[in-house]
């Protein structure tokens, strides 16, 4: 194998509605092959059988650190939106009252995409993710689950999040429609923290990163990771696309479980 592309379909929320896009994930090839162009004549393949599907708009996610980063921006796709981290010092401390966490089960999905439906309503980008998805990833691995936690308040389900300790991620696409439930789930990991520093990844709508701050957490960045667009048509611009896509008003949101 030379060369490989795994085309995908989204459907995400632009400024002009719902809509379904391409994705690209999976781009490489060969280290022999490296400047010969054959990843580039791949992907423009792909771009073409997007075309012939009806689809506007192409996508994938990468790192600004990496050689195929510059690939990206010479086909013409362009940066959607800043991607963010936060970090505070936190001293030990009790849970919030009536609050606890527990890890995820099966049991657990419909209340997750209950949770992500209602938080991201008034964002744009990533907030169609279909019902199933979460049991298609646990359908393949089994201990897809292993890092995501409910927030429970008196019992019943009102936030999930996911942590990664092992990476150093205290917590990633913590979602709580409720701002009370939102720092209670925060604090519930500060708790947790045992090196004093609690870190937050991939923040991307500027509604949860001004959350993050009201709780004292330094929001800075952009950080390498990022998620990139190119129109395939002649209707849209490329340049156009941060708008759509909700980049250039902060209403952009893509959380980890959508990284593609």
């Amino acid at each position: 194998m030379l060369a490989q592309v795994v085309p995908l379909r989204f459907r995400v929320r632009l400024t002009t509605g719902v809509e379904d896009v391409g994705g690209l994930a999976g781009v490489c090839s060969h280290p022999s092959v490296w400047g010969h162009g054959f990843a580039r004549r791949l992907i423009e393949a792909t771009h073409d059988r997007f075309r012939d599907l009806g689809l506007r708009i192409s996508t994938l996610t990468t790192s600004r650190n990496i050689r195929g980063y510059g690939v990206y921006l010479k086909q013409g796709y362009v940066d959607l939106a800043p991607f963010w981290q936060g970090v505070r010092r936190v001293t030990r401390r009790r849970n919030p009252g009536g609050y606890r966490l527990r890890r995820a089960r099966q049991s657990d999905l419909s209340a997750i995409h209950r949770l992500y439906r209602t938080h991201t309503r008034r964002m744009l980008g990533w907030t169609e993710r279909p019902e199933q998805s979460l049991a298609w990833a646990l359908a393949k691995t089994h201990e897809y689950l292993d890092k995501y936690r409910i927030v429970l308040r008196d019992g019943d389900a009102v936030g999930y999040l996911r942590t990664r300790p092992g990476d150093g991620v205290t917590m990633e696409e913590v979602v709580a429609p409720n701002g009370r439930d939102f720092a209670a789930a925060v604090a519930i990991m500060e708790a947790k923290a045992k090196t004093g520093i609690a870190t937050v990844n991939w923040i991307t709508a500027r509604a949860d990163a001004h959350r993050f701050r009201r709780l004292g957490y330094s929001v800075d960045g952009p950080f390498p990771d990022t998620t990139m667009a190119l129109s395939l048509v002649d209707e849209i611009r490329t340049a156009e696309l941060p708008h759509l896509f909700g980049g250039t008003s902060g209403t952009f949101v893509q959380y980890p479980t959508d990284d593609f």
